[in-house]
């Protein structure tokens, strides 16, 4: 959601069941949107939309979308090659907006084709590199996260290979903050730890010289932070094996839950808990990245088919596992406390948001849980619920939180808030997480700071809002 059509209204972006981009502008009283008023786009045809991006790509003032699809693997008989850099699936497109939400699509000449049929989970803008432009990130399974820097004007230059090979990952959601203390914005990729691929690794196992086995350490290492260092250069977390291994990790939210003043992370996990704990991990690693391609077959259709029969139900993938709960500590240092805290749930678990439901100063979260088995309303499909979980943690710190109206358009901003104890950094995204969108505000944990200094508010194309001395445990609005 945001405001597309330049009417100062709350509008709402969607991909209509025939695949074109439609705007539903909001109505005149701000309360809902206009559905019999949509504005169709026939920029591209979408097949398997998976993630929104929004933000002013171009700066000529209006909301811009870049749209990530996903490929689903085994259907028709493909697999993702070569599994660890896949760009065999459905293409992604940057859609430029006119002003009036009616979209054109610019892939090709922004610099964004080469990579567009990656297998993308989740997408943001963000200027990492604090020079007044938008830069992008994509997440996406079997390759892991590309980056774009802005040139300015909507023109982008692949940067990726500054990663290495920490870039690769079955890229799951990810999540943009400064959790390292330094000012600079850092991402934190979530991706799919296994076990089974850092055992055949440890032990030796498997064919020499067979590239598709060589990637796994890399693909199957789990999740990766990088630091940034606000000249658009990131490197991986030296401390990085603290965060990595939260198991097929899905959602994930940089929140700061005892309010102390560093980003802490909720992360969802498992993929599919069945009936037994018997895994097909190791049939995945065994067989499937390698015995298959990107061409649909009908021989490894059914090959696939009778793999894999009974997974969900009898047959597990990465099932069983626990919610994590990662308390940054600083210095490098995490702690999963999400059993101890009542939030290591079991359940495989997909998306995640953390914001202060009730106003009460501390965030709380939101998390879908995906139910396979139980099949309560008889649709023969997996289910999905929602759970609502209340912060109530006894003792935390002082708070501020900056909200925005969502019409004003605040995908982008950076917000840095100034204390006598620290700096902290935090922007404004969508396309985070995994199928959800964090709403249009930004909560500060004090810790025990008991005033703040200054909030300085950057967004792009417009003049930067500084506040002195704002009151402290309280909800400050942006005005338009």
């Amino acid at each position: 959601m945001g405001e597309f059509t330049g009417d100062g209204k709350l509008d709402w972006f969607a991909i209509a069941p025939d695949g074109w981009p439609v705007v539903f502008p909001g109505k005149t009283n701000g309360v809902g949107f206009v559905r019999a008023a949509g504005v169709e786009s026939r920029a591209m045809q979408f097949t398997s939309p998976q993630c929104v991006a929004t933000g002013d790509v171009d700066g000529d003032g209006d909301l811009d979308v870049f749209v990530g699809q996903y490929k689903t693997p085994y259907g028709g008989g493909q697999m993702p090659t070569p599994y660890y850099d896949a760009n065999d699936g459905f293409p992604a497109a940057l859609l430029l907006n006119d002003g009036t939400g009616r979209f054109v699509d610019a892939t090709e000449d922004a610099g964004l084709a080469i990579k567009r049929r990656r297998r993308t989970y989740s997408a943001s803008w963000v200027d990492w590199d604090r020079d007044a432009d938008l830069d992008l990130m994509v997440v996406s399974d079997f390759a892991g996260i590309d980056l774009y820097e802005n040139l300015g004007k909507g023109k982008f230059r692949d940067v990726t290979d500054q990663l290495g090979k920490s870039r690769h990952s079955f890229g799951m959601s990810h999540a943009v903050a400064d959790f390292d203390g330094d000012g600079a914005l850092d991402i934190y990729m979530v991706g799919m730890g296994s076990t089974t691929a850092r055992r055949l690794a440890g032990l030796g196992l498997g064919e020499k010289g067979f590239e598709h086995l060589e990637a796994a350490p890399d693909m199957g290492y789990g999740n990766r932070l990088f630091l940034g260092d606000g000249k658009g250069r990131f490197r991986q977390a030296p401390y990085n094996d603290r965060l990595a291994r939260t198991g097929w990790s899905w959602g994930c939210s940089p929140w700061d839950f005892d309010n102390d003043g560093d980003r802490d992370l909720y992360v969802a996990n498992g993929m599919l808990s069945a009936r037994s704990a018997q895994d097909y991990c190791t049939t995945f690693w065994r067989h499937d990245i390698r015995d298959g391609g990107s061409t649909e077959t009908l021989l490894m259709q059914e090959v696939y088919n009778r793999c894999m029969k009974g997974l969900g139900k009898e047959v597990s993938w990465n099932g069983y596992e626990h919610n994590a709960l990662l308390l940054n500590e600083g210095e490098g240092m995490y702690l999963n406390v999400g059993y101890l805290l009542g939030v290591g749930f079991e359940f495989d678990s997909r998306s995640v948001v953390a914001t202060d439901l009730d106003a009460d100063g501390l965030m709380d979260l939101m998390v879908v849980q995906m139910d396979q088995l139980t099949d309560r309303h008889r649709t023969g499909r997996a289910e999905h619920y929602l759970h609502l979980v209340h912060n109530q943690m006894p003792e935390t710190g002082n708070w501020l939180v900056v909200q925005f109206l969502p019409a004003q358009n605040p995908v982008g901003t950076v917000v840095t808030l100034k204390s006598k104890v620290q700096t902290q950094v935090m922007p404004l995204v969508t396309g985070d997480s995994y199928n959800a969108q964090h709403p249009a505000r930004i909560h500060f944990g004090l810790g025990q700071a008991d005033s703040v200094a200054e909030v300085l508010i950057e967004q792009p194309g417009r003049e930067p809002v500084r506040w002195n001395n704002p009151a402290i445990n309280q909800v400050h609005l942006v005005k338009p």
